[in-house]
C-alpha cells in the first residue's frame, strides 16, 4: 500500500469519503459495511477519472475494509473469513500492528455533545478509577474528541476542571452523577 500517495491525495479523500461516510455509518453490522465499501471501490473505479486520485481512494477504501474485517476476526464471527485482496501488513513507522493504519491520515473522532467540563470530568474520572493512565491524557482526549464538531484544545479542556471546581463546592459539573454511573457500571465489570 502506498500510504505516501493516500496522505498527497488526503484532501480530496476526505471530500469524497464524507457523504460516503454518512451511507457507511448506517450499514448495520460489519459484513454489511463491507459490501458497501466493496461496493464505494467500484465505484470510484468506473467514476474518477485522476488515475493517482482513483488509486488513492480505492486503497483508503481498502484500509477500511481490512480495519472491519480484522474486527470481524476478533469478535469470533464466522463470517470473518472473507477474502481479502491484499494480504499484507499495513505499517508505518509509527505502527507494526497488523491490519491498522496509523499514518498521517487521522482516524475519525468522536464528536463529544455534552459540555467541555464534562468531558474533563469523564477524564478524571476514568483516571481516578484506573482507566486511562496519568501522562499526556489531555493530549491524547483532544486527539480523539471533537467538541460540537470542533477540535478541541487540550489546555481548555485540562483548566475546563478546574473552573468547575472554583464555581461550584462539589467540583463537579451538571449532570455529573450520569457520568459516574457510567463508570461506575464499567467498574463493577472488572470485578
Amino acid at each position: 500500500m502506498d500510504f505516501g500517495l493516500i496522505q498527497k491525495h488526503e484532501a480530496f479523500i476526505k471530500e469524497r469519503w464524507l457523504p460516503i461516510s454518512v451511507e457507511f455509518m448506517l450499514q448495520e453490522g460489519p459484513e454489511k459495511k463491507i459490501s458497501f465499501l466493496k461496493e464505494a471501490q467500484r465505484q470510484a473505479s468506473k467514476e474518477i477519472q485522476n488515475i493517482e486520485e482513483k488509486s488513492a481512494f480505492i486503497e483508503f477504501l481498502e484500509i477500511k475494509i481490512l480495519n472491519m474485517q480484522n474486527k470481524l476476526s476478533k469478535n469470533g464471527s464466522t463470517k470473518a473469513q472473507m477474502p481479502v485482496q491484499r494480504n499484507e501488513t499495513l505499517n508505518t513507522d509509527e505502527s507494526t500492528q497488523e491490519g491498522q493504519y496509523t499514518g498521517k491520515t487521522e482516524p475519525e473522532k468522536i464528536n463529544w455533545k455534552g459540555s467541555q467540563t464534562q468531558l474533563a470530568y469523564l477524564v478524571q474520572i476514568l483516571l481516578e478509577n484506573g482507566f486511562i493512565e496519568h501522562g499526556d491524557h489531555w493530549k491524547m482526549c483532544a486527539e480523539h474528541f471533537l467538541w460540537q464538531g470542533k477540535p478541541i484544545d487540550n489546555k481548555k479542556l485540562a483548566a475546563a476542571i478546574g473552573n468547575v471546581a472554583s464555581i461550584n463546592k462539589d467540583g463537579k459539573p451538571k449532570k455529573a452523577e450520569i457520568l459516574e454511573s457510567i463508570v461506575s457500571d464499567i467498574s463493577n465489570l472488572k470485578k
